[in-house]
């Protein structure tokens, strides 16, 4: 971890870290507590872009206060058609939300985002991924439901042949259906077209 001290020519006033990664917090956290840092997290606005270029890759700064602009100043990673929002603590990147009258940051940034991470020493990334919120909704516990099938007993042909029993019936639709010419009159000029093509 590194910290460098302001330099503090004002009285009072005692060493403040400029580490990025801690976005001057009073109380510098020990490895001990990054260690055991669980999820969600209490998370603080980003008000200025602090994050350096090379871990800020797939990211945007955006203020709220301009035309189009988001819901709060932060950073946000570009979806198609949507932001979704962001912030390093601990230069860890989580996804952040609003919670009642804060924010919070309740799961690690996914993989797919390619979010690049420096965390501070202690960080533990499965315990964050551990206690953070699951990307789908958990399976739910309740009965499948019962569905009932009906059997093909009739075996008369119809006008496009005999019926099929579920075994017999083709695993894949070729998408062009040509009815049998047997009893029909068409004219030489009369064509046959299938409409459900896509």
């Amino acid at each position: 971890m590194t910290l460098t001290p302001s330099s503090s020519g004002t009285k009072g006033k005692g060493h403040a870290p400029t580490d990025w990664r801690l976005r001057a917090l009073p109380n510098v956290p020990t490895v001990e507590q990054l260690s055991n840092l669980e999820l969600p997290i209490e998370a603080l606005l980003e008000q200025r872009d602090t994050v350096p270029a090379e871990y800020a890759v797939n990211v945007d700064f955006l203020v709220s206060r301009i035309a189009d602009s988001p819901p709060w100043t932060g950073y946000y990673v570009r979806l198609p058609g949507a932001h979704l929002a962001v912030t390093n603590i601990y230069g860890v990147w989580f996804e952040l939300r609003r919670r009642e009258s804060g924010f919070e940051a309740y799961r690690l940034a996914q993989e797919g985002l390619s979010l690049i991470d420096a965390p501070l020493k202690g960080i533990d990334y499965a315990q964050l991924h551990a206690t953070g919120e699951p990307l789908t909704p958990a399976p739910s516990r309740a009965a499948t439901p019962t569905i009932q099938t009906a059997t093909v007993t009739s075996t008369t042909a119809g006008p496009w042949g005999p019926p099929q029993t579920p075994k017999e019936q083709p695993k894949k639709a070729t998408g062009w259906v040509i009815p049998p010419i047997g009893d029909y009159d068409l004219d030489e000029d009369e064509h046959i077209f299938s409409n459900t093509t896509h």
